[in-house]
């Protein structure tokens, strides 16, 4: 009976003794789950969450009002992929402030806040890097850059793609120099960039202004005209030089350069008037109209006398009578 009795208590102590963690549902987690959690404690991590997604999204507003993907586009890249994935994170959050202490996953130590906390400073180092990039090629290929604004202005990228592509592609090499901190080597480079950005502005200057007249000017070259009217082709062909040579020298000095550009189109104009005129007076020997386009040409002259007080001068050349308005004039 006393065995029996001894036996019995054992099993009762066996079976309503302390219970092991394995015996506890779900494990350890759940047993802490149990514990009541500081709502203040709570509170404070996912304000703290909060503040470092709030300076994340500060810095991605930067992002946009300094354009900087223009500046630094693989960070800026990089940015806006961890911010996609902030955005979603802390959306979840907000919806659930408690899970702010919770670890973010089987396989990592971090809390969630942790976890946004950590992306939030990544988008801000990324944006600040960004910026740094962008405060070094302003300051020192802004001059380029605005090089470039000229260009575009004058078809350089139209009349000289192989060039503009070229000078497009080294300011590019220069800028990822720049963002890796190569700002000595760089400027080591500016002299010859310029130069060639001089060289093609020239060119650009000369076709955009006086492309048409100098296309002109070969046509007429290796035509009758300039055989008939030597002298007149040769005033056309200074015109044109001399406004071409102001061009080159005076870039940028766009309103005289469209003064010179005007008076070498005059020039060939004049060329083609003339010959023209030279056109009708040799059909007009053809067909015996002779008399009518002198007796035409003096009554001109005639009125031209009349209206200067001169009388009648038809009895002196027509060279003659013109001698005689400018006298009165």
């Amino acid at each position: 009976m006393k065995k029996t009795a001894v036996v019995l208590a054992i099993a009762a102590l066996t079976l309503s003794g302390c219970k092991t963690l394995d015996a506890v549902p779900g494990g350890l987690g759940n047993l802490v789950g149990t514990k009541e959690v500081d709502q203040a404690q709570v509170q404070a991590v996912y304000n703290k969450a909060q503040e470092a997604y709030l300076s994340a999204q500060s810095s991605m507003q930067i992002v946009a009002t300094e354009s900087l993907s223009d500046f630094d586009p693989e960070r800026i890249k990089d940015a806006n992929k961890v911010w996609s994935d902030l955005q979603e994170e802390f959306a979840e959050l907000q919806g659930k402030p408690e899970r702010a202490i919770e670890k973010a996953s089987l396989f990592s130590s971090n809390t969630v806040a942790d976890e946004i906390m950590e992306q939030s400073q990544q988008i801000t180092t990324l944006v600040s890097a960004a910026q740094a990039s962008k405060n070094a090629i302003v300051a020192v290929l802004e001059p380029v850059r605005a090089h470039f604004a000229v260009l575009d202005k004058i078809d350089a990228k139209k009349n000289f793609e192989k060039q503009y592509a070229q000078l497009v592609s080294r300011h590019e090499e220069l800028k990822e120099m720049l963002i890796e901190g190569e700002q000595s080597k760089v400027e080591g480079y500016l002299p010859d960039l310029n130069n060639r950005l001089h060289k093609l502005e020239q060119d650009a200057v000369e076709k955009f202004y006086l492309g048409e007249v100098l296309a002109d000017l070969k046509v007429l070259a290796n035509s009758d005209k300039s055989d008939v009217l030597p002298s007149v082709f040769v005033d056309a062909k200074n015109a044109a030089e001399l406004a071409q040579a102001f061009a080159r020298n005076n870039v940028r000095q766009y309103q005289d350069i469209e003064a010179k550009t005007l008076l070498a189109q005059l020039q060939v104009k004049r060329i083609n008037s003339l010959f023209s005129e030279h056109i009708s007076r040799k059909e007009a020997l053809k067909d015996d109209a002779v008399e009518v386009q002198l007796l035409g040409l003096e009554k001109q002259i005639y009125q031209l006398t009349q209206k200067a007080g001169l009388g009648d001068l038809r009895h002196l050349s027509f060279t003659e009578q013109l001698a005689e308005l400018n006298k009165a004039n």
